[in-house]
């Protein structure tokens, strides 16, 4: 697919909301993440483990437990995408593979009895999977 967008992953425009939080481990920049354990005066954020448990965005890569990362939250962000979309698709985090996954048409903030985010919605479609797509990050 081609866009006009800068070629690398992340935030795409002003106006987001993002953090600096406490990495739990090993996160790829540009992959989808997760609430991870407690940390005294922190927000801890961990790579994602199930489908549907992610609830932002890491825009740089964290090597270790312990370092500090910018996190969007909220805003227009550059993800890959794990199958094909279309646009106005709500979609949710893939688990450890960091994908965009499609769940269709819902306006529940938790699906499958509240056991996955819906974590944004398609701005771009996607006909192979693997490609790049602008999403619009928790836009609830």
């Amino acid at each position: 697919m081609t866009d006009n967008w800068d070629t690398q992953e992340g935030v795409i425009v002003k106006g987001l909301i993002a953090g600096f939080c406490y990495a739990d481990g090993i996160i790829a920049e540009g992959s989808f993440v997760k609430l991870g354990s407690s940390a005294a005066n922190r927000l801890p954020v961990a790579a994602t483990a199930a489908v549907g448990d992610s609830i932002g965005v890491a825009m740089r890569a964290a090597g270790a437990a312990g370092d500090i990362i910018p996190v969007s939250f909220s805003g227009i962000v550059k993800v890959m995408t794990g199958e094909t979309l279309l646009i106005g698709d709500i979609i949710i985090g893939a688990g450890a593979t960091g994908l965009v996954f499609h769940v269709g048409a819902s306006t529940t903030l938790k699906l499958n009895s509240a056991t996955q985010y819906i974590v944004g919605i398609a701005l771009q479609a996607v006909a192979v999977p693997g490609d790049e797509m602008l999403i619009l990050l928790n836009p609830h």
